[in-house]
């Protein structure tokens, strides 16, 4: 019986309830307690996310329902402390069997009914009993979910087998008065029982009362009359005759039903596979097989187990390991079929006949019709314990005729598919093996000595395995046979891809051969759609892509997919932000798809590439027209000879963000591989411009860069200047963003060399501004103002606005504010007109400066305020913290100090978190500043001291100099004033003026004063 020393108790035998430590805990509402159910149902075993989703929502879910079930794991964690862990791809519940009701009850059961066969029914009673006493109520009560009720529906029936039992033993053990009161009340409680209704008239028969149990019986024919129209079976009937004739011997005791007169052979067949010696790596699904394996005899269903995984997971090693550890459980011998043998399928037919000449069936004896070899093997395997292992089936059909229809026997089904149409089966999911596992199997292969020598080497090749137990063998097979070889040399040779799956194949250990099992089953379409997605060689990507490679609508494409996850030729990693489901292939896989597409026609190849490429660049303008224009006129007019779903449009459409953050990586890297596949550079060139906008607003420098370097060596591979000038524009922008205004510099100066060559007006102007932004910053105004004056007479109105920004940064810079002011509101309502919120909302935090420049710091306030806003709403992170970083300095000129510190603080977040030099060097400044107008001196030093050396590094004059004044009022320094003072007069700034007759403490107290 339970006892209360333990931490975690679970009860499911009545209401959910989960006591620690002697207290009950509370489990929230309906749905936690579902999602307790089904981990309780399936303990120490891992359930995934999507599985549990299933459960709890009966498969119709909400949007929301990954979130839910990861807000109901974490008020469930509360109460069950460590008992609950995450491990991917889902959770457990790592629950003892004796601290969980339900297992325990099996445990009772199993020792019951082996104390019953024996005899011993004293023994037996006390087992049964035990059983009993852990019910509380209607199991699982109070879980609505389907597969709450019928696995209530299952315990509720083993419950009354148990009281039946009881009665029954209580009754062979001369307890008549404890048995006609227990089948009583289980007769009452359920009158259909036929079962309680024949123990309780022997009961009544035994104990003398020959008209109570003539009773009984016409209450059950009443009943069963009445409400569902059928008489008692035959042996009720039976029964009656012999009590109403006086011919049933009353007997000493009464037994369980004798065997089934079938005789039993005295073969013990021994029929597995030799074990292996190295079994590595599966531990905890070797626990979850003989875990199921001893909790057999609960029910009356066939305990049965599916290992899934793909070629070469370790499935049959696993099956065969674990059912020889099995043999002393189930005595009555081991059965095994290979159902891929000899390189063919084998039929159920076949397969009987074998299991039943080694059962002792001798083949005469065998009938031909398929349903009655059937039965005769069901009979034969009725009253044995046997292990039957059925490996590498190809589906259920396949397996549906050999499975026993008894509870005594266990199996074992090893599948590449998860063959869920198996009623009550069990599933292990076998993944990839971790890379401290997957060394300490290379270690076990081919001895620890080897592996301590060169453990780098080791690693690699456990990297290039993949993981894959197959792969690993066969690794350590070659350094077997190889025992001078150094392990870095296998190391080497699995590098080289295209000899990886060569080395990989030592007599049959090969993964090739190992792949082409399931390669085999696909037709030409599914065939040609592997071939395709292996030569993309993407590192994620949704099902959508296979319909412009292969020109099939979105839901036909999907159906592919999947059927090539169900092959285990593409693996499912999981969900993205917008929902879908993403898939990859293993390293292995991929190569070998690729191997197998050198079969494709290259044009057709290079055809489904651009149609496919074509597609992304229409999804990928569709996101870019709903996000803000970061970059500057590098967003060229597509003209494509392809349709897009409007299903797929529709997606991006409503959440550009998350569609973008889920393809780029995919979208990257098609852009490389359609460099390598020859796929005409103008289509790469095009969407690696149409990229840069979500790039930039993100700082993803490292796509941006990769896609710009791969299409600019395939146009200049080609000579095309056009394309390179629209790359070299992209490049310098990337570089202007990473705050290399060197690189920056160099790469525009070359964009508008090769554009006016070519006479590409509109790329000219975008480098032009370029050239001029960054001549800029760099406080070379003259240069700047030039390039940019000459950007407004070549470009189109984007290209003016972002000059009118320029010009008014110059202006304000130079101190001629009116004209600042004039040029800012230009290039708001240039912004307005171009229905660009992001640029009209930078130009406002630009007409702010000005504003706070002349002393107007309550409508800085205000402009900074609306920037922001507006920059939030349009999804700009970083232009939004720039606006704040002004909003702030207006705050505290205004004489505003609340809050303050924290919005900086805030600011400076968000630019170290997006790599944002140019924003941390500013917002420190700033914080700097701020110290300096509270007073607080040593704080102002240390933080303008910091922003100093950060502009140095930038090489930023204007900037450094602004720095230099500040931290020589914080620490009344003379020497850095004269710096700063010859900074200013150097560059022409309206600094100069404004620092006339001014000390570095007179300058403290005028920002003080200013705040």
């Amino acid at each position: 019986m339970w006892g209360w020393g333990w931490r975690v108790r679970a009860l499911a035998l009545g209401p959910i309830e989960v006591w620690v430590d002697g207290r009950q805990v509370n489990l929230g509402g309906p749905k936690p307690r579902t999602l307790l159910a089904a981990l309780l149902l399936q303990p120490r075993q891992v359930v995934p996310v999507e599985r549990l989703i299933d459960l709890i929502w009966d498969e119709s879910p909400p949007q929301t329902a990954g979130a839910l079930v990861h807000t109901y794991v974490s008020s469930l964690r509360r109460a069950l402390d460590k008992a609950l862990v995450t491990r991917a791809p889902g959770y457990l519940l790592n629950i003892a069997a004796e601290h969980s009701d339900i297992e325990l009850f099996g445990r009772h059961l199993t020792a019951a009914r082996e104390a019953e066969r024996a005899g011993e029914h004293e023994q037996a009673i006390e087992q049964y009993q035990a059983a009993l006493g852990l019910w509380r109520g209607p199991a699982l009560h109070g879980v609505e979910a389907s597969f709450a009720r019928g696995r209530a529906l299952q315990l509720e029936e083993s419950r009354l087998g148990a009281e039946e039992a009881l009665g029954r033993c209580e009754l062979a053990a001369g307890r008549v008065e404890d048995a006609i009161a227990r089948l009583s009340s289980v007769a009452t409680a359920y009158p259909s029982r036929e079962e309680t209704r024949d123990l309780l008239m022997r009961a009544l028969y035994r104990a003398g009362r020959q008209a109570d149990a003539l009773a009984v019986y016409r209450d059950a024919r009443t009943y069963l009359l009445d409400e569902l129209g059928i008489e008692p079976g035959e042996q009720l009937r039976e029964l009656h005759n012999q009590i109403l004739n006086g011919t049933l011997a009353a007997p000493v005791k009464v037994v369980p039903p004798p065997p089934r007169a079938e005789p039993r052979p005295h073969v013990v067949p021994h029929h597995l596979p030799p074990d292996i010696s190295d079994f590595t790596g599966r531990e905890d699904a070797l626990k979850h097989v003989l875990t199921i394996a001893d909790s057999a005899d609960t029910g009356t269903a066939t305990p049965t187990v599916v290992i899934s995984g793909f070629g070469g997971a370790g499935k049959s090693a696993l099956a065969v390991h674990a059912a020889h550890l099995l043999r002393k459980s189930y005595p009555d011998g081991q059965l095994f079929a290979d159902l891929r043998g000899a390189g063919r399928d084998l039929d159920t037919h076949e397969v009987l006949g074998r299991f039943l000449g080694l059962l002792g069936v001798a083949a005469p004896d065998q009938p031909d019709a398929p349903d009655e070899r059937v039965e005769l093997y069901r009979r034969t395997v009725a009253d044995r314990r046997l292990v039957i292992l059925l490996d590498n089936a190809r589906n259920e059909q396949q397996v549906r005729g050999l499975l026993p229809g008894n509870p005594n026997c266990f199996v074992i089904i090893t599948s590449r598919s998860r063959l869920t149409g198996i009623e009550g089966a069990s599933p292990l999911e076998l993944d990839f093996l971790t890379p401290d596992v997957s060394a300490e199997m290379l270690s076990r292969i081919i001895g620890d000595a080897r592996v301590t020598a060169e453990p780098e080497a080791a690693q690699r090749i456990c990297d290039l395995c993949g993981g894959v137990p197959l792969a690993l063998r066969a690794a350590g097979a070659k350094l077997l046979a190889r025992p001078h070889w150094p392990l870095k040399t296998l190391a080497k040779r699995l590098s080289d891809e295209r000899r990886r799956l060569d080395e990989l194949a030592v007599g049959d250990l090969a993964i090739r051969s190992s792949l082409q099992l399931n390669y085999a089953e696909l037709d030409e379409l599914h065939r040609r759609a592997f071939h395709l997605l292996s030569l993309l060689d993407l590192p994620d990507f949704g099902s959508w892509v296979a319909a412009p490679l292969l020109g099939v609508a979105l839901d036909e494409a999907e159906d592919i997919v999947e059927h090539l996850v169900e092959l285990r030729l593409v693996d499912v990693i999981g969900v993205d932000q917008i929902g879908r489901v993403r898939y990859r292939f293993h390293d292995l896989v991929q190569l070998f798809g690729a191997e197998q597409a050198k079969a494709e026609d290259p044009e057709a190849v290079t055809t489904a590439v651009s149609r496919t490429l074509a597609t992304w660049m229409a999804l990928v303008e569709a996101g870019s027209e709903c996000l803000p224009r970061v970059t500057l006129g590098l967003r060229p007019q597509l003209e494509l000879e392809v349709d897009v779903d409007p299903a797929l449009a529709e997606e991006v459409e409503e959440d550009p963000t998350g569609w973008l953050r889920s393809e780029t990586a995919a979208v990257v890297r098609a852009v490389e591989r359609a460099h390598d596949l020859g796929v005409d550079e103008i289509t790469t060139t095009l969407i690696t411009s149409l990229l840069s906008s979500p790039f930039a607003a993100r700082n993803e420098f490292g796509g941006w860069q990769r896609t710009h370097e791969v299409a600019l060596r395939s146009a200049r591979s080609r000579g095309n200047r056009r394309a390179e000038a629209v790359l070299l524009a992209g490049l310098g922008q990337l570089r202007y963003e990473q705050d290399d205004f060197t690189l920056a510099l160099e790469n525009f100066q070359q964009a508008a060399m090769f554009a006016e060559e070519v006479g590409d007006r509109s790329t000219l102007a975008v480098a032009l501004v370029g050239m001029g932004t960054v001549r800029r910053d760099l406080a070379e105004f003259d240069e700047a103002r030039k390039l940019l004056d000459r950007a407004v007479e070549l470009g189109d109105a984007g290209v003016v606005a972002a000059a009118s920004y320029g010009v008014g940064a110059i202006h304000r810079d130079h101190g001629d504010l009116p004209a600042a002011v004039e040029a800012f509101d230009r290039c708001v309502r240039l912004y307005q007109e171009l229905g660009d919120q992001r640029g009209a909302a930078l130009a406002l935090r630009g007409l702010s400066l000005c504003h706070r420049a002349t002393g107007e710091y309550g409508q800085a306030v205000e402009l900074s305020r609306s920037a922001e806003e507006i920059l939030r709403e349009a999804g700009d992170e970083l232009g939004a913290t720039y606006a704040a970083q002004s909003l702030a300095k207006a705050l505290f000129r205004n004489g505003t100090v609340a809050g303050v510190a924290e919005l900086l603080e805030a600011c400076l977040e968000v630019c170290t978190r997006q790599h944002d030099r140019f924003g941390v060097a500013l917002v420190t400044r700033t914080q700097g500043e701020f110290a300096l107008a509270q007073g607080e001196l040593d704080e102002a030093t240390a933080s303008l001291t910091e922003a100093l050396g950060q502009w140095t590094e930038l090489g930023l004059p204007i900037w450094r100099a602004r720095t230099l004044r500040d931290l020589a009022a914080a620490t009344n320094d003379d020497t850095r004033w004269q710096e700063a003072v010859a900074l200013f007069t150097e560059l022409g700034s309206r600094e100069t003026t404004e620092l006339a007759d001014m000390t570095p403490a007179k300058w403290a107290e005028a920002v003080r004063r200013s705040a």
